[in-house]
């Protein structure tokens, strides 16, 4: 599957969770309100601007995408980071392993988005420019 299409896939899926939680939360008290706000917005929002920046950046560039190696380990950092958050979050406070956990998998959720932004900010650059630049 297209990268863009498995980062649409998963904003999707991210959406029916978070809404699910959203409602779970209108029930009972569990400490939910972090985790579901991540799934919201790093999951439905930014995993679909990261589908459709993939696909259309380069496009409206005229270039290529610089890397679909990178951007495969974006894809699977940022489930990983987005997934850790979720579980970590609502117990953060409750004792130092989830605090840790919340710090870790929010470092590989933010080391994913800082992936996106330069292999998008290299699809944007003509390579031409690039080699200008190096020279």
């Amino acid at each position: 599957m297209e990268i863009p299409l498995k980062f649409a896939w998963a904003s999707l899926i991210y959406l029916l969770i978070g809404s699910t939680m959203g409602a779970v939360m209108a029930f009972n008290s569990l400490p939910l309100a972090p985790s579901h706000a991540h799934v919201l917005l790093i999951g439905w929002v930014s995993m679909m601007i990261f589908g459709v920046g993939y696909h259309l950046l380069p496009v409206f560039a005229g270039t290529d995408l610089y890397s679909l190696r990178l951007a495969e380990i974006h894809f699977w950092l940022q489930n990983t980071g987005l997934i850790g958050l979720a579980f970590t979050m609502p117990y953060r406070y409750a004792g130092e392993s989830y605090r840790t956990g919340t710090i870790v998998f929010g470092l590989i959720s933010l080391l994913a988005i800082y992936m996106f932004v330069y292999n998008v900010a290299r699809s944007l650059i003509p390579q031409e420019k690039v080699e200008e630049i190096s020279e």
